[in-house]
């Protein structure tokens, strides 16, 4: 089994419905899994848009990591994520990220991992340190919890009102 973590976000269409139902569907097909609580964060880029509902997910798994990616594009897929026609850094009804899959680094057309953005993403890291804060980036070397005391991200990220997801 390996340990990966996904970070969600969403900004249309209900976010944090989407976000529950992607948990859920998440949560039946592996049976160890774990949520953050839910933050609204600021979006990254110029594009003038709602602000963003973010969490960090950890599950086990005995897929791939290709294999997990391509059940994770099914979800947004079912979500109704259009990706020929999105806005880079634009408005999204599900965005599922895989942060890490174990301590693998993979670098393959479609797929990097760790993501290559995460560590400069206060978004990404806030949650993340929630469910996961001692996980070493195996890249850099360092925690999780050290790579969000040292963003320099100033995006604002606070907890979302109305929490209803279970872990």
């Amino acid at each position: 089994m390996t340990r990966a973590i996904v970070s969600v976000g969403s900004n249309q269409n209900d976010p944090h419905v989407k976000i529950q139902t992607a948990y859920e569907n998440l949560s039946i097909k592996f049976p160890q899994t774990k949520i953050s609580r839910l933050y609204l964060t600021e979006p990254v880029g110029d594009v003038v848009q709602d602000a963003f509902v973010n969490a960090a997910i950890s599950l086990e798994t005995e897929l791939s990591a290709s294999e997990l990616l391509d059940y994770l594009v099914e979800l947004e897929n079912k979500a109704e994520r259009d990706r020929e026609s999105e806005i880079p850094k634009g408005p999204r009804n599900l965005d599922l990220d895989i942060i890490f899959f174990g301590n693998e680094a993979v670098q393959q057309t479609d797929l990097e991992i760790p993501h290559p953005r995460f560590r400069e993403r206060r978004f990404v890291l806030e949650p993340l340190a929630e469910i996961a804060a001692s996980f070493i980036d195996p890249i850099t070397g360092n925690s999780v919890a050290k790579l969000l005391a040292d963003c320099t991200d100033s995006s604002w990220v606070k907890l979302f009102e109305g929490q209803t997801l279970e872990a």
